[in-house]
């Protein structure tokens, strides 16, 4: 996997539930977990690439008691296990547990990390070394698209009909599989206005 000491050029951030896996309301057993199409060789791609992925999830669940923090790191596990399994593998998980008000008093927290805040995005920024500009992120729901935005990362919302979407800046795309495309094309663009600049 990729050592964040190499200071990468490019890094993918990216939601979990209805973004690389089934989306099933408050997740909460494993055999419900279910890769998207197309999210595996996506992502293999990257891995070839040398680009990070890191996953940033809200798992409010924990805070209102249907599951354990432990649950959560088991899910994670399971998900490097399926894209393992086609070559492919995430770099590194962050989640937030927290919640406002909520039943677990643990985790009864206002806190930066929960999206739309951007606290779990900057700790990856910062991790890799990245520059937002050189950072994607993608998910399908507006949070994901507010907390980028924020930042001032480049940000993918996966939506069916873009049509029902409220008006974002983000690129809208159908899957997490066309936002990485479109991603790489711009990541190209990059590359080569730096090489046609070089003494």
């Amino acid at each position: 996997m990729q050592d964040a000491v190499t200071k990468p050029s490019f890094l993918v951030l990216t939601d979990r539930d209805g973004t690389l896996i089934r989306d099933v309301p408050y997740l909460s057993r494993l055999e419900d977990i279910q890769l998207l199409p197309g999210v595996a060789s996506a992502i293999r791609h990257l891995n070839t690439l040398r680009i990070p992925v890191v996953v940033v999830t809200n798992q409010s669940g924990v805070a209102r008691g249907y599951f354990t923090e432990s649950f959560v790191q088991e899910s994670h596990l399971l998900l490097n296990d399926l894209l393992g399994k086609e070559g492919a593998h995430i770099d590194r998980f962050l989640y937030c547990p927290h919640l406002s008000g909520a039943v677990k008093s643990l985790y009864d927290r206002d806190c930066t990390c929960r999206k739309p805040r951007s606290g779990m995005l900057k700790t990856a920024l910062d991790a890799y070394g990245v520059l937002p500009s050189r950072a994607m992120m993608v998910g399908d729901s507006i949070r994901d698209v507010e907390a980028a935005e924020k930042l001032g990362i480049m940000a993918y919302l996966i939506a069916s009909d873009s049509r029902t979407v409220p008006s974002v800046s983000a690129f809208i795309v159908s899957s997490f599989s066309e936002a990485v495309e479109n991603f790489l094309v711009a990541r190209n663009r990059v590359i080569s206005e730096r090489s046609s600049h070089a003494p």
